[in-house]
């Protein structure tokens, strides 16, 4: 049984593709709003990953934003500069999965300590857990890029999370939901837990979770009967 979950947050407890509901009112239709949702995921997500791969860095929210004009040029929607920095603006509208609020609820009450280390600033994060309803639950929020200058899966960002979890490296869960993540968590040597709501196959390269669950809820059941 773990003391201390290292959350993920952005695709972990809050669905980053809500940002749809956002964007519609500036392109008038839904399937547009959340085609451009996709792909400013697609490339937010690409951007960490080569920032951090060639030892570079670049903070939110400007990595966000550069990453909605791409989505925008991308589908050859036209917009100001004035909306561009409104919705840039408003990332913080993250609804959380279905399962996640309860879930947390769950995981409070088997006494255990819940943490973010995520790659937006700590106000974003505080923002869109605010939006969420997740805020109640989580003890303290961790801001990789802001302290350790580089996003998931540099371990940098697990070392922060290792150092600041306050218990013991074997007591740690670090829950994602995401595998690229979990890879990383696993070759720090820590137990993981991979959220697999999107049903994605398991890459057989011999890198196994701790856990695999379809959703957080299921895993804090499993948590439960540990106890």
């Amino acid at each position: 049984m773990p003391k201390t979950l290292l959350f993920d947050t952005w695709g972990t407890l809050v669905d980053n593709y809500s940002i749809a509901d956002v964007i519609e009112p500036y392109v008038f239709e839904s399937h547009t709003a959340q085609e451009i949702a996709i792909s400013w995921r697609f490339q937010q997500k690409w951007a960490m990953f080569h920032l951090t791969l060639s030892d570079n860095f670049v903070p939110h929210p400007g990595l966000n934003e550069a990453c909605l004009r791409w989505a925008l040029d991308h589908h050859n929607v036209k917009l100001s500069d004035e909306e561009i920095l409104a919705i840039n603006g408003q990332y913080h509208k993250l609804r959380a999965y279905p399962d996640v609020v309860n879930a947390l609820k769950d995981l409070k009450a088997l006494g255990l300590t819940i943490k973010i280390v995520a790659n937006p600033t700590k106000q974003m994060i505080a923002d869109h857990s605010e939006f969420a309803g997740t805020m109640p639950y989580i003890d303290e929020i961790i801001s990789s890029g802001e302290e350790a200058r580089a996003f998931k899966p540099s371990p940098a960002v697990y070392e922060l999370g290792i150092e600041r979890a306050d218990c013991a490296k074997e007591d740690i869960l670090w829950v994602t939901g995401h595998q690229w993540e979990a890879f990383g968590a696993v070759r720090q040597n820590l137990r993981v837990a991979w959220t697999n709501r999107a049903r994605e196959p398991k890459l057989p390269i011999g890198i196994e979770p701790t856990y695999t669950t379809r959703n957080l809820q299921e895993l804090a059941d499993i948590l439960a009967g540990e106890k």
